[in-house]
């Protein structure tokens, strides 16, 4: 990895100062010491093993040029204008081994073996492994998920950009308004390159007999940039200094975060790095599984007027002092919308596309079918019953497997909690000190639900079944000397 740059910070004036850089950003892609490592060639359907000419298997990418521009603008006293713009690579992707390409055959076989257990031949995993199953000599691509990553895989690209005012009115009084932006092109996407094509409308053709991209292979995992994101948000912020007593704060976001897929292990809420179709990658751009419209935290830290050198309790005796004087409260309010949730389904036999069954290596990920609004009414939502079960159904035709629900279409219920927290410091002799910390998270001990069942196949599904952690209280004792 190299990563040189230049920058400089240029004082134009007393109210304007300027920051330009420029970055460049080179990393070679993996490779193996030994060429231990193959890839599958689309042009010739083959695998085609490193060697010390060709030890990536794809090609360097040499053009990620980072640019930097910021400013700090003062155009009258108590005000300030900020923006600035930048470029960002990401150059490794977290996806367990869809782009390590050792995991790849010869040298590595990944057996798939399709398995019913009404199949007379059905092999528990304590009878062992058939022999030679994942023997190099008796490599067999019809059966084996190989790992494609196409030579122009590179390093995706994030452009961010923000502009901000903040102006001060009266004493210790700041209010602080900002537009932040980002957009990213070429993410990692994981998915199935030789997916098959959909059964007939009766589900009588097995999987391995349909029609292929790439006929004689069987699934193969495919890492492409084909992923795009996109975020814009209105950040603003309110602080108020009472004097030295009291800091009030109030952050409030209002945004939107939209993706076409999930981090390659983020398996959480029903979200996938895969598409639910290849063939249809446009359906997939939708909300992020992230994506919070809004977000409003507030916190208040207050010195309070007990105890020697503050307004009431100056004469207090020692002792009293030590238990009630010199505390310092705080809190935290923080309100959030639910979480996204992306409704799914598991596909019987007739109606999957894929032996695949990680997600992390290309799995599609079914949706089904929405014809109205998928939450239950206000009046009916409950935490067994968070969606309208008769607008979500699961696709009956085996050569429509794809449902038309999007991606993270609906979301969990809200989370609202308030945090506390009491510090006191006692002076001991040669400036030592003991500082007193009483915590209280969750203070109301309000019941935060987490995200109902997902899956529409399953019985619990619109079922809340975990909540948030409740009411937890900590004290800490801490010398200082």
């Amino acid at each position: 990895m190299h990563f040189p740059y230049v920058q400089d910070d240029i004082r134009v004036s007393d109210k304007l100062t300027v920051n330009l850089g420029l970055r460049y950003e080179y990393v070679t892609p993996f490779w193996e010491r030994d060429n231990n490592a193959s890839n599958f060639d689309p042009a010739t359907k083959s695998m085609v093993v490193a060697s010390d000419q060709d030890r990536y298997l794809v090609d360097p990418d040499r053009n990620n040029f980072g640019p930097r521009l910021g400013f700090a603008f003062t155009p009258v006293e108590k005000t300030a204008i900020r923006g600035g713009y930048g470029v960002s690579y990401t150059h490794f992707n977290r996806t367990g081994s869809a782009d390590v390409l050792t995991y790849n055959p010869p040298q590595t076989i990944v057996s798939v073996t399709a398995q019913t257990p009404a199949s007379p031949t059905f092999l528990p995993a304590e009878a062992g492994y058939p022999a030679g199953l994942t023997d190099p000599s008796r490599f067999n691509p019809s059966t084996t998920n190989i790992l494609y990553q196409p030579r122009n895989f590179g390093a995706a690209r994030t452009q961010s950009w923000f502009t901000s005012y903040a102006r001060e009115f009266g004493p210790g009084m700041v209010v602080d308004l900002a537009y932040v932006g980002n957009r990213s092109n070429g993410l990692a996407v994981i998915a199935n390159y030789n997916q098959a094509a959909p059964n007939n409308s009766v589900g009588s053709i097995p999987l391995a007999q349909r029609q292929r991209p790439v006929p004689g292979y069987g699934d193969i995992t495919y890492i492409f940039s084909g992923g795009k994101a996109q975020y814009n948000g209105l950040q603003t912020r309110y602080e108020w200094r009472m004097g030295s007593q009291i800091r009030l704060s109030n952050s409030m976001t209002l945004s939107q975060t939209k993706d076409n897929s999930s981090q390659s292990l983020e398996f959480a809420n029903g979200a996938s790095p895969a598409p639910q179709d290849i063939n249809n990658l446009e359906s997939e751009w939708s909300l992020s599984q992230y994506h919070q419209p809004y977000n409003n935290t507030t916190s208040i830290i207050m010195q309070l007027p007990f105890g020697r050198e503050r307004r009431w309790g100056a004469s207090w005796p020692a002792a009293l002092d030590i238990l009630l004087g010199g505390w310092q409260v705080s809190g935290v309010n923080t309100i959030t919308p639910g979480e996204q949730v992306n409704l799914i389904y598991t596909p019987a036999t007739a109606f999957i596309v894929s032996s695949i069954r990680d997600t992390w290596r290309g799995a599609n990920n079914y949706r089904p079918n929405v014809t109205c609004d998928p939450l239950a009414d206000k009046s009916s939502r409950t935490i067994t019953n968070w969606f309208n079960k008769d607008c979500i159904s699961i696709p009956t035709d085996p050569s429509q497997p794809f449902g038309n629900a999007e991606r993270n279409s609906v979301r969990g219920p809200k989370f609202w909690q308030f945090d506390f927290a009491a510090v006191k410091q006692v002076t001991l002799p040669k400036n030592a000190r003991v500082e007193l910390r009483v915590e209280a998270f969750n203070l109301f001990n309000r019941v935060n639900f987490q995200i109902p069942n997902s899956n529409r196949s399953l019985s619990n599904f619109g079922t809340i079944t975990a909540a948030y952690a409740p009411r937890q209280i900590q004290l800490g004792l801490k010398v200082i000397w």
